[in-house]
C-alpha cells in the first residue's frame, strides 16, 4: 500500500508541473515519429487501409479481428508507432485473446519502452487474468517512468493514461478531474480521450449530473463516437431510461459489436425477466469474446434466477479465467442479483469480492447498501463509513453518510413485529396511527397468507423526499416512489415530503407491508409484477378506495389494445415511458391477480407463490397452475375488456381539438358526430364538465347545479379531485345549501382516499354543524391522508372531546404539541385536565410544564393545587390502611 500511494505522490507531482506549465504543450521527442522505413534504411510497402487512423476506426467500429489484422501488418512491417502494439493489443483482448495481448503489449514496451498507456492497458489485462502481482508492477513502471520524464507525457492518450492510474492508486478524483482530464480536454478539444474519461470517471462516482455537464457538449463534438454515446447513455440510466435505451441503439448503429452496450442491453433484458432475450443478447457478445467475464457473469445471473446452482456455478468459473476469482465479476453478479431484490445472494457475491480484494470499492459500496436492505444496519453503516473513507468523491457514499446524521435523530417505535423509525415531531403526532396500521396489516395479511415474518419489521419514514430516495436508491432526485418494501425494511415518504400532491400513507403503509409478506414467502423470488399486483389488489380489498381502480384512461388503453400480456408483464414496469404507463402497468397486474383469485381460487394463488419459493420462474408457475399460460393470456384480456366496458357504459371521456375551443353549453358538448351514429344516447362527461365549469365561472349557479347532478347520475363512481361531485359541493356552498353539500362531499369521499381539500372542507362543515360522531369520521379521513394539518388536528380533538373520547383527544394533543407549539401552555393545560383522573402523576407533569411556559397561568395553578391535594389526600389513606 505505501508503494502505491508514493506511487500516487509521483503522478500527483506531475499534475503540478502541468498545471505550472498552462498552455504549453511540448511536442514529442523526435523518436516518437512514424517512420516506414527499415533498420536498413529501405522504405516499406505500406499496408492498404492501415494507417492509424484507419485502423482506430476500425476499432471504434467494432472491426476487431480487421482492426488486429493491419496492425499486426504494421507491426511485422516494422511501422513505427506505440499505437499500433496498442491497437493489437486491445483488439486481441476485445476478443478475448488475453494471453496473445500480453504477448503483443511485452513487445511493444520493448519497442516502446517509455509508453506508459502500454502499461495501463497491460494493468487492464491483467485485471481479467486475476494478475494483481502483474498488475501492480505495471503501476510500479507507470510511476516510475513520470518520475523520471514528467515532460514526455503530455498528450491527451498520456494524461488519461496518468489519470487512470492515479485513480487506481487511490488519489482524490476531483484532483485527477482537474489535473488531468480537464486538460485534456482543454488542450486537446478535437480528441474525445479527455471527455470519455471525465465522464466516465463522473458516472463512476454517481455524480450523473456532472457526467452530463462533460458529455452532452461530448455527444455534439463527436457525434460518431460510440464511447462518447455510450456514457452518455449511462448518465441518464437513472433519470430517463427511454433516452438512455435510444442511446444505447445509437451506440450500436455504430459499433454494433460494442460490449458495454450489449451487455447493458442483456442487463435491463434481465430485469424485464426476458432470459431468453438476455440470453440470445449474452451469445452475442461470446461470439464476439467467447471469454468475456461479463458476458458469463450475465449468464450465472440468469441460472442463479432459474434456480439452477450448478450450471451458474460453471458459468462463474467461466467468468474466471485460470479459475482465479475476478472481484468484477463477482461484483457484478451480486449487483445484478441485488436490482432483482435477491439481497442475501447479492451479498454473499460481494464478500466474495471482496475476500479476493479487501479493498475493491464498488464491491464495498455495494455490500453496505445490501446490507441495510436486509435490516443489517450495524455492519451495513460500518461498512458505509469505511468506503467513504477510502473514496471521498463517491456521492453516493457521501450521501449514505448524510443520510444515517438523519437516522440518529429519529425515534425508534418498538414492537412485537415492528421497529418503526420516524422524525421525533412526527412520530409524536402520528407514530401511534401507524403502528396501529401496521399491526393490523400483520394480523390480517399473514393470516391471510399463511406466513409470519420471524424477524420484525423495520418501517422508515422520511419527512425530506431526498433523504427517502437515498435510503433507497442511492442518490436523491429519485421521485414519482411513494414507498418501497426490499423484504424485511420498507422505506416511505412522509405527508411533510408529499404536500404538493398528498397521498393517502395507510394505503401506502398496507401496500408495502404486503410486500413483506410476498417477498419472504418466496424468498425475493416473485417477480415486481406479481408483487405489486398482490400489493394494489390487497389495498382494494382492504378499502376500495385504496390502490388502482378502472378510470376513464384505463377504460381507454384496454378499447385500444394497449394490454400487456400476462407472460410479459415485468416489461412493462421496465419499459414504462411516463407516469401513465407506470401507471397503468400497477392497475394492470393487480386486475390478473383479481383475475386469478376469481376465476382459479385464491388457493391457487398461493399455490403459485409457493412454486416460486421451490426455485420455478413465474411463467412456468403459472403455466402448472392455472391451465396454461396461453388461455390464462387470452382469459385475462377478455376480463380486463368485461371490466371496461362495464365501467362507466354510455359515457364519452375524450376531450376535443384544442382548437375547437371550449364548449358554450351542455348541448354542444356531446361525443363527436361518429360516436352519435353509431350511439346517439352516449354523452361527454368531460366536455359537460368543462361546460359546467364555464357557468359557475359566470355566476349561473342554478344552470350550473343542474348540469352536475346530471354529471354525477352519468358517472356516479368518479373519484376525481376535479370531479362534478367536488365542483358541484361549491355551487352548493355558494348556494347557502349546507345540508346538500355536505351530502355531496359524503358521498364524493366514499369514493377517494386522498383527496384532501373536499376531507378539509366537509370536517370544517362537520365541526361548524356539531354533527361531532360525524366529524370524528371525517377527522380520520383527513389525518389518513395528512396528519400534519393543525387547524384539522384541533377540530378532531374538539370532536373527540364532545364524544367523550378521551384516549383520542390525548393522542391528539401530543400531535398539538409538535403542531402548535406556540400554544403549548394550553395544550399542556388540557392534557393534565384530561388525565388528572387515570394518570395523575402525568397530569402533575403537564400543569408544571403549562406554569413553566406560562407562570401567571391562573388555572393551571388551580388544578395544580387540586392535584397536589389529591396526593396528600391519597398518602394519608395510604398510610393508615397499613
Amino acid at each position: 500500500m505505501n508503494r502505491l500511494m508514493n506511487g500516487w505522490s509521483a503522478i500527483f507531482c506531475m499534475a503540478v508541473l502541468l498545471n505550472s506549465c498552462a498552455g504549453q504543450v511540448p511536442a514529442k521527442p523526435a523518436e516518437d515519429k512514424p517512420a516506414n522505413v527499415t533498420r536498413d534504411g529501405q522504405p516499406l510497402a505500406v499496408v492498404v487501409a492501415s494507417t492509424i487512423a484507419e485502423c482506430t476506426q476500425l476499432l471504434l467500429t467494432g472491426q476487431y479481428a480487421e482492426c488486429l489484422q493491419s496492425a499486426a501488418a504494421a507491426i511485422e512491417n516494422r511501422r513505427y508507432g506505440e499505437e499500433w502494439p496498442l491497437l493489437k493489443a486491445e483488439s486481441e483482448m476485445r476478443l478475448g485473446r488475453y494471453q496473445a495481448a500480453a504477448e503483443t503489449i511485452v513487445a511493444g514496451t520493448e519497442r516502446y519502452s517509455w509508453s506508459i498507456r502500454l502499461r495501463m492497458l497491460a494493468w487492464q489485462n491483467f485485471q481479467v487474468l486475476g494478475d494483481r502481482e502483474g498488475s501492480e508492477r505495471m503501476l510500479g513502471e507507470v510511476n516510475s517512468l513520470v518520475s523520471t520524464a514528467p515532460w514526455r507525457y503530455t498528450d491527451a492518450d498520456d494524461l488519461v493514461a496518468m489519470g487512470r492510474a492515479a485513480i487506481v492508486l487511490g488519489a482524490d478524483p476531483k484532483a485527477v478531474l482537474e489535473g488531468f482530464f480537464d486538460r485534456a480536454r482543454k488542450n486537446y478539444s478535437s480528441r474525445s480521450d479527455g471527455w470519455t474519461a471525465a465522464g466516465e470517471l463522473a458516472i463512476s462516482k454517481g455524480d450523473p449530473a456532472l457526467a452530463l455537464d462533460i458529455l452532452n457538449p461530448a455527444a455534439e463534438k463527436f457525434p460518431d463516437d460510440p464511447e462518447v454515446l455510450y456514457l452518455l447513455s449511462e448518465a441518464v440510466r437513472s433519470s430517463d431510461s427511454q433516452h438512455s435505451a435510444e442511446l444505447l441503439q445509437q451506440t450500436l448503429q455504430i459499433n454494433p459489436r460494442h460490449q458495454k452496450a450489449l451487455q447493458r442491453i442483456a442487463e435491463r433484458q434481465i430485469d424485464a425477466e426476458d432470459y431468453d432475450a438476455a440470453e440470445v443478447t449474452i451469445g452475442s457478445l461470446l461470439e464476439i469474446n467467447p471469454h468475456q467475464p461479463e458476458a458469463h457473469a450475465l449468464q450465472a445471473v440468469i441460472h442463479h434466477l432459474r434456480n439452477q446452482p450448478d450450471e451458474a456455478e460453471k458459468s462463474c468459473r467461466q467468468a474466471c479465467p485460470g479459475n482465479i476469482d475476478l472481484p468484477a465479476v463477482n461484483h457484478l453478479i451480486g449487483t445484478q442479483l441485488s436490482r432483482k431484490y435477491r439481497f442475501r445472494e447479492a451479498a454473499d457475491y460481494q464478500r466474495k469480492a471482496l475476500a479476493t480484494d479487501p479493498n475493491y470499492l464498488p464491491a464495498m459500496t455495494q455490500l453496505s447498501q445490501d446490507l441495510l436492505r436486509l435490516g443489517m444496519d450495524e455492519e451495513g453503516w460500518r461498512l458505509a463509513d469505511e468506503a467513504q473513507k477510502k473514496d471521498q468523491y463517491s456521492t453516493t457514499l457521501f450521501n449514505l453518510m448524510e443520510l444515517k446524521d438523519t437516522l440518529n435523530e429519529f425515534t425508534e417505535l418498538k414492537s412485537e413485529h415492528f421497529v418503526v423509525r420516524m422524525h421525533r415531531s412526527e412520530a409524536a403526532i402520528y407514530g401511534s396511527r401507524v403502528e396501529q396500521l401496521l399491526n393490523e396489516g400483520f394480523d390480517v395479511l399473514s393470516e391471510k397468507y399463511g406466513y409470519v415474518p420471524a424477524e420484525p419489521i423495520i418501517v422508515e419514514i422520511f419527512h425530506r423526499q431526498d433523504d427517502f430516495a437515498v435510503r433507497t436508491f442511492g442518490l436523491p432526485d429519485v421521485a414519482g416512489f411513494l414507498g418501497v418494501c426490499f423484504g424485511r425494511v420498507i422505506t416511505a415518504n412522509s405527508p411533510a415530503s408529499q404536500k404538493a400532491s398528498p397521498n393517502n400513507w395507510q394505503s401506502v403503509l398496507w401496500h408495502e407491508f404486503c410486500h413483506v409478506i410476498t417477498l419472504q414467502m418466496t424468498q425475493n423470488r416473485i417477480p415486481r409484477w406479481l408483487s405489486e399486483g398482490i400489493s394494489v389488489y390487497e389495498e382494494r380489498v382492504r378499502d376500495r378506495r385504496w390502490g388502482q381502480s378502472m378510470s376513464p384512461t384505463f377504460r381507454e388503453r384496454v378499447r385500444r389494445g394497449d394490454i400487456t400480456p400476462v407472460s410479459e408483464l415485468s416489461s412493462a414496469f421496465l419499459t414504462a415511458k411516463s407516469g401513465a404507463d407506470l401507471n397503468f402497468a400497477y392497475y394492470e397486474s393487480s386486475m390478473v391477480v383479481e383475475f386469478l383469485v376469481r376465476e382459479h381460487g385464491f388457493e391457487t394463488l398461493l399455490k403459485v407463490l409457493q412454486s416460486l419459493n421451490d426455485g420455478l420462474v413465474i411463467n412456468d408457475a403459472l403455466d402448472r397452475h392455472t391451465g396454461g399460460l396461453e388461455n390464462l393470456d387470452a382469459g385475462f384480456e377478455a376480463y380486463l375488456h368485461e371490466v371496461a366496458e362495464q365501467f362507466a357504459p354510455g359515457v364519452d371521456f375524450t376531450v376535443a381539438d384544442e382548437s375547437a375551443g371550449n364548449p358554450a353549453s351542455p348541448e354542444d358538448a356531446d361525443s363527436s358526430p361518429e360516436d352519435k351514429k353509431t350511439n346517439p344516447a352516449v354523452r361527454n362527461y368531460t366536455l359537460e364538465l368543462q361546460a359546467a365549469a364555464q357557468l359557475v365561472k359566470a355566476g349561473q349557479l342554478a344552470e350550473a347545479s343542474e348540469v352536475l347532478k346530471s354529471l354525477v347520475e352519468l358517472f356516479p363512481e368518479d373519484p376525481g379531485h376535479s370531479g362534478a361531485r367536488p365542483l358541484l359541493a361549491t355551487v352548493l356552498g355558494r348556494q347557502g345549501k349546507t345540508d346538500e353539500q355536505i351530502a355531496v362531499l359524503t358521498k364524493h369521499l366514499e369514493y377517494t382516499a386522498d383527496d384532501l381539500p373536499s376531507a378539509l372542507q366537509l370536517l370544517t362543515l362537520r365541526v361548524d354543524g356539531q354533527q361531532w360522531p360525524e366529524a370524528v369520521k371525517t377527522g380520520q379521513l383527513v389525518m389518513a391522508i395528512d396528519p400534519l394539518q393543525p387547524e384539522a388536528t384541533r377540530q378532531l380533538l374538539q370532536a373527540a372531546s364532545k364524544t367523550d373520547d378521551s384516549g383520542s383527544a390525548i393522542q391528539l394533543l401530543h400531535a398539538v404539541l409538535e403542531l402548535e407549539p406556540a400554544d403549548a401552555a394550553r395544550t399542556h393545560f388540557q392534557l393534565a385536565e384530561l388525565q388528572q383522573a387515570s394518570d395523575p402523576v402525568a397530569a402533575r407533569r403537564h400543569v408544571l410544564l403549562a406554569l413553566e411556559q406560562a407562570p401567571r397561568y391562573r388555572e393551571a395553578h388551580q388544578l395544580l393545587l387540586k392535584l397536589v391535594g389529591e396526593t396528600k389526600n391519597d398518602n394519608a389513606a395510604e398510610r393508615r390502611s397499613k
